[in-house]
């Protein structure tokens, strides 16, 4: 047959194969092509069904059928709202990947198959961790679309694909290699041995201390204070006095911007900027298997040795909840609390 029309599409057989168009008054006309007759007029009847429900329930835009997820990313990113997120550059990043790989698949082909073998794909070389941010980024895009009338209410975000992700990683420097890595950092420039001195010092998450300005730093009250943090909670921190030290220097140099970790013409960095700079510091410093993310943890463990407790550690790492605070229970088990001089005491009936 040359062609065949039906209630639901016209189907057209060329070279053994059958390709199916619906037309539905409000939408542009959609094509696909199938083996065998049964398997368009499926598609066919499904699609025609789903887009009257559309039409008449007046919920998606016009343009839909034919949007890809190229399209949707787009548009996401170009929302106020989006716009107005903290990380939007991580966003769009992870959210290119999907435009490259995925972007000319249309919203109304994307199904669970296709999303599990993206994620399959996402997995070579790539952390569960890493992967899933890539998946959480795509589900944020996909979710607005739905509020936004570009993805059907009927397809929801798959549940179960996130991959399980390893126990909290806890890499912290021994005393030698802090030695070894301030040493390097000073070596390298004075604007990384203050990034390093802080992020030791203070905990403070990279994406916080490449906000901070100079206005929220009291050098001689020794405090700084994170007003974006990832929580969405400001918070004050101690600055240690080598660390007060270590900005002093910094605020000494010619060029000085608004930020505390500048570029050479005093604007903000990226976190490809940093990352750069400490790979030459990590490599010089001879420190395998170690993220800048590790110098939080470290400021954690060198707390807890000392006598810091987990509500005390949780309130310097600004943590929202005491379970993420756990993972350095390990280091405060068997050391003595408050109260236990009082109750040793007591013991001995003093």
């Amino acid at each position: 047959m040359a062609r065949r029309k039906a209630a639901d599409g016209t189907f057209r057989k060329h070279k053994g194969r059958i390709t199916a168009t619906v037309r539905i008054q409000g939408f542009r006309s959609s094509s696909r092509t199938f083996d065998d007759l049964k398997s368009a007029q499926q598609w066919a009847s499904a699609h025609a069904t789903e887009l009257r429900k559309q039409r008449d329930g007046g919920a998606l835009r016009h343009d839909v059928p034919r949007m890809t997820l190229a399209q949707l990313i787009k548009e996401f990113l170009e929302d106020p709202n989006t716009q107005g997120k903290r990380y939007l550059a991580d966003l769009s990043l992870l959210l290119a990947w999907w435009t490259g790989h995925y972007g000319s698949t249309k919203i109304m082909d994307t199904s669970v198959m296709m999303l599990r073998e993206a994620r399959n794909t996402l997995r070579h070389g790539r952390q569960p961790g890493t992967v899933n941010r890539y998946l959480s980024a795509m589900r944020a895009c996909w979710n607005w679309g739905r509020t936004s009338g570009l993805v059907p209410q009927e397809k929801v975000w798959p549940e179960k694909l996130m991959l399980t992700e390893p126990r909290g990683r806890s890499r912290y420097l021994s005393d030698a290699e802090l030695a070894q890595l301030l040493m390097c950092a000073a070596a390298h420039s004075p604007t990384m041995h203050a990034a390093v001195m802080v992020s030791v010092g203070s905990g403070v998450r990279m994406g916080e201390l490449r906000r901070l300005r100079w206005s929220d730093v009291d050098l001689d009250g020794q405090r700084l204070r994170v007003l974006i943090t990832k929580n969405n909670e400001a918070r004050s921190v101690y600055l240690p006095p080598a660390v007060v030290e270590a900005l002093r220097a910094l605020k000494r140099l010619p060029v000085l911007g608004q930020v505390v970790v500048a570029d050479e013409k005093g604007q903000p960095v990226s976190k490809e900027w940093i990352e750069y700079r400490w790979h030459l510091i990590r490599q010089a410093a001879g420190l395998h298997d170690f993220r800048w993310h590790d110098l939080r943890h470290s400021c954690a463990s060198f707390l807890a040795q000392n006598g810091a407790t987990l509500l005390e550690i949780g309130n310097v790492l600004g943590h929202k909840s005491p379970s993420v605070t756990m993972r350095y229970s390990h280091l405060v088990q068997g050391a003595p609390v408050t109260g236990h001089a009082a109750l040793d005491g007591k013991l001995r009936g003093a």
